[in-house]
């Protein structure tokens, strides 16, 4: 492999003038730069890129922590962070190894975490002591961090009050939710539910929650199925969205709910609770409505179009970048960047005013 002393010693100049010629910087007289540049092409000659690291102090590599790569909503995120990078010239390298101090033997000038909580975990962890820029994707839930970092945020708080207020407009008053998690879940999702239906479904409100876990259905054999559900509760162990939507609408038939419409807490448990109702004779909308909460392209592949609360997560991505990157640069970021959000209308919810 040809080196740069290699073409200084073609060339008859020193390493340095190599090197300005090759890096355009500095002064180089113009013919011993075309001489250089063609002598580095006759070579076939390719900077180490490690040794470009050291020189320049910028490894030109970001770290996006991602322990699920088959979830819809993760990929179009990445998809909008390679997107901005690539503009750039940077990469975006994928890490899912909760045991942080990994990320320090890694060449990386940032970091991306997906949400409050694994950024609360990182943060408490060797995040304390590693000054390593850092960004964080959050969605409006109630965590603490032990020191501030700039985030982009869409307040799920906010963006499920739109997607109730939607049904509710819609003439629905007895809405569910259906989730994995338990009811006491610090989710901006279920505490923003929990808000508005409280003073319209009063006392009864818990018959239409439809939580999957083992707090919420301590008796049900079915939860051995999924194993974020046996042993004990670890963040280590990924949640099967669809899988927990399909038993969700067995529990719905099951108990007889007298909802109107159901909002899903992903796209992907809309998709199985769909599924099922479909196998179990429903029609939906007709017999129930249905929406989600994220609007990636995996909606658009079941045979109704499930209306859903685009969040973007491809534009969250770019976004995370951008912000990475400023940091990087030494610039001072907005420490908090919204997100707007939309309702995407498919064909799961009926007009019950009609």
């Amino acid at each position: 492999m040809a080196t740069r002393k290699d073409i200084a010693q073609r060339a008859g100049v020193s390493i340095s003038v190599v090197s300005r010629a090759l890096n355009n910087s500095g002064y180089v007289d113009a013919e011993k730069k075309k001489k250089i540049l063609q002598i580095a092409q006759e070579l076939d000659y390719h900077p180490n890129p490690v040794a470009v690291s050291l020189m320049s102090q910028h490894t030109k590599q970001i770290l996006y922590y991602c322990r699920e790569l088959k979830n819809a909503f993760n990929i179009e995120m990445y998809e909008g962070m390679l997107e901005a990078a690539g503009k750039r010239d940077y990469k975006v390298l994928i890490y899912g190894n909760l045991d942080f101090s990994d990320i320090r033997n890694v060449m990386v000038d940032g970091l991306i975490l997906p949400n409050e909580m694994v950024a609360e975990l990182y943060l408490n962890d060797i995040g304390k002591n590693y000054h390593l820029p850092v960004v964080t994707a959050t969605y409006g839930g109630s965590y603490s961090f032990p020191k501030s970092i700039p985030t982009v945020e869409c307040d799920l708080w906010k963006g499920t009050r739109i997607a109730l207020q939607y049904l509710w407009d819609k003439g629905h008053r007895k809405i569910a939710i259906a989730t994995p998690y338990e009811k006491d879940n610090k989710d901006a999702r279920l505490l923003s539910w929990y808000e508005f239906m409280k003073y319209e479904l009063g006392d009864q409100i818990d018959k239409y929650y439809f939580g999957i876990n083992r707090k919420c259905l301590p008796d049900d054999d079915r939860l051995l199925a999924f194993p974020e559900e046996r042993g004990p509760k670890s963040v280590h162990v990924l949640v099967n969205f669809f899988e927990k939507g399909v038993l969700a609408a067995d529990i719905f038939h099951e108990r007889g709910s007298d909802a109107t419409a159901v909002l899903g807490f992903n796209d992907e448990v809309a998709l199985g609770f769909y599924k099922r109702l479909k196998q179990l004779g429903y029609e939906v909308p007709k017999d129930v409505s249905l929406m989600g909460i994220d609007g990636v392209y995996s909606r658009r592949y079941a045979d109704l179009p499930i209306t859903s609360l685009r969040l973007n997560p491809k534009a969250q991505g770019e976004k995370c970048v951008e912000v990475l990157l400023k940091i990087i640069d030494g610039k001072k970021p907005k420490y908090v960047t919204h997100l707007p959000m939309q309702i995407l209308e498919g064909e799961s919810v009926r007009d019950l005013r009609l």
